[in-house]
């Protein structure tokens, strides 16, 4: 099989190594503009593909076009994927102009415009937020009005939780849209566009916020994992990382599951693995965002310590249609990525160090300040991610423990104060992009 890789998020590098191994074509389309450091390591994956389009702007919808056409003569390809949503409209886009196979182009469109999700799922009869898209501050005010505060206002093609907000009354949505146009400019310039398109409005769910991982193939569907998370209760916005598996029960689960089905249908997602933010209400799950691409950030690497399988494996087996997709249960006890961020900007000190976390018996793996083009001495923004690790307990309350004794005894030795705590299970939980 032949497969294009349009751009990539740094952990999903490993889908080319295992691609490679299992004997298959690669070709990949690298960003003019990495969201990956380019060190030893991700140079060697990138380097090991049998070709390599270098330098490319993967949100243009005429370049990836272009791009892949070329390569599609002299190498016909059988599959294009995206794992960088920033890049998943432009790859949509080229797949329905050159008639190539990749996750339904008109699913990915729905997908990457939230709003236009939503009436997809309102129309299916599918729980959904309340919701509004504003494109000036008299419209967001009178949105959230409508919708009754608080409310969430975020991009309704944004990544990452970028810019998303939780406004409480009428002040605070009015300061909000004016920050917001002034925060645009901070965003990388190839992303501005997919920025710059209102504000989405949204009812403000409470409940657990939970992710589902679901393959799809031609109507079948592949369960693969359910994850919960870590929020700073200071903001409740940010994300401090998740954990395998998500504390539910049976039931609430199963009807996951069921809704993470229903949702690929009522929007065409046909084949690929998914990342579906759902929030377990009272009122059952409800949508918080569909990503038409395999989890991110630290998620890989907890599911590999949590399961002793790699998610990519799970994506090539639906993508080649082998009758077996790989989706092995968690096993015995919890599995964490927890990220290191600062809760204020500043400067990390001349010796600053993970050492801590290498040398804790429950801490798995530690991705460092390289993979995050940071270190000792460097300028870091609050917010910022500076370094994740694997941890695993023998339950969530112990891998909290840990978590928290962990970067307690970090914070001293990186000079900037940390971002600790979170919302327990059943607590307020804000929709939006966790990594």
């Amino acid at each position: 099989m032949h497969l294009a890789f349009v751009d990539s998020n740094p952990p999903a590098l490993q889908a080319i190594r295992l691609a490679k191994e299992a004997g298959h074509r690669v070709t990949y389309l690298q960003s003019a503009h990495t969201q990956y450091p380019l060190t030893d390591a991700n140079l060697a994956l990138v380097s090991s593909v049998d070709r390599l389009v270098d330098g490319l702007v993967t949100t243009d919808d005429d370049a990836v076009t272009e791009a892949l056409a070329e390569c599609h003569a002299a190498h016909p390809i059988d599959f294009v994927t995206t794992q960088h949503e920033m890049s998943a409209e432009a790859v949509a886009a080229a797949c329905r102009a050159l008639g190539l196979r990749g996750t339904s182009p008109e699913a990915v469109l729905l997908a990457r415009r939230k709003d236009r999700c939503r009436a997809a799922l309102q129309a299916a009869g599918l729980a959904s937020a309340r919701f509004a898209t504003a494109t000036d501050e008299a419209q967001t005010l009178a949105a959230a009005e409508r919708i009754g505060y608080p409310v969430v206002l975020k991009p309704p093609s944004g990544a990452a939780g970028l810019l998303a907000r939780i406004v409480h009354d009428a002040a605070e949505a009015r300061a909000a849209w004016r920050a917001w146009q002034h925060s645009l400019d901070a965003i990388p310039e190839d992303w501005r566009g997919q920025f710059r398109r209102g504000v989405l409005v949204e009812e403000f769910l409470v409940g657990e916020l939970v992710s589902a991982e679901i393959g799809a193939r031609d109507g079948q569907f592949f369960p693969l994992c359910i994850s919960g998370r870590f929020r700073w209760a200071g903001d409740g916005v940010t994300a401090l990382g998740s954990f395998i598996p998500a504390d539910l029960a049976a039931h609430q689960a199963a009807a996951c599951w069921e809704y993470a089905r229903r949702v690929c249908r009522a929007i065409g997602a046909d084949i690929g693995v998914f990342h579906l933010e759902i929030m377990v209400t009272r009122r059952g799950p409800v949508l918080v965002e569909f990503n038409p691409r395999v989890m991110g950030g630290g998620l890989p690497a907890a599911y590999r310590h949590a399961t002793g399988q790699e998610v990519y494996a799970a994506l090539l087996a639906v993508l080649d249609g082998s009758d077996e997709v790989p989706a092995p249960l968690p096993r015995a006890g919890c599995t964490a990525v927890r990220v290191v961020i600062p809760r204020e900007a500043g400067r990390l000190g001349p010796g600053a160090t993970l050492a801590p976390l290498a040398e804790h018996p429950s801490v798995k793996e530690v991705i460092g300040f390289g993979e995050y083009r940071t270190g000792p001495g460097s300028e870091v923004a609050r917010g910022q991610a500076l370094a994740r690790f694997i941890v695993q307990e023998t339950d969530r309350t112990a891998l909290e423990r840990t978590s928290e004794q962990l970067l307690s005894r970090l914070e001293p030795l990186l000079g900037v104060p940390l971002m600790t705590g979170g919302y327990r299970p059943g607590g307020p939980a804000h929709q939006g992009s966790a990594r």
